[in-house]
């Protein structure tokens, strides 16, 4: 009986687990097309390898290749995609401090509740 138990509790583990991972998963998803961010939009610093964007009610999390050295002290950013201020697309878009700038690599959509918990552990 007592194995029984242990294999249940194990069984209900698991499942919380696989559900706890695909309401992560579900919380972003890779951005389809370019967006032109608003004047208003609001970057974030999630260590040196993240950097999160509030525009409005929509959410991004740009990832770059490693860290990303225009992070460490700058207190502005730009991002820009060939050359166009604040726009934003999947691919070829940078971000520029005053002195440094780095390629995104990937840019996610994120959920508002995603980007929350993100910006408080940042």
């Amino acid at each position: 009986m007592q194995v029984r138990n242990h294999i249940l509790v194990a069984f209900m583990l698991a499942a919380c687990a696989t559900s706890a991972h695909a309401s992560q998963a579900n919380s972003r998803a890779p951005l389809a097309d370019c967006v032109n961010l608003g004047e208003d939009h609001q970057a974030v610093r999630f260590g040196t390898q993240y950097v999160l964007i509030e525009n409005g009610d929509a959410h991004y999390r740009l990832k770059f290749n490693g860290s990303c050295d225009a992070l460490t002290v700058a207190t502005s950013v730009e991002i820009s995609t060939d050359g166009q201020a604040n726009r934003l697309c999947p691919e070829n878009s940078r971000l520029t401090s005053r002195t440094k700038s780095c390629s995104v690599r990937s840019v996610d959509l994120i959920d508002a509740d995603t980007y929350e918990r993100y910006k408080r552990r940042r």
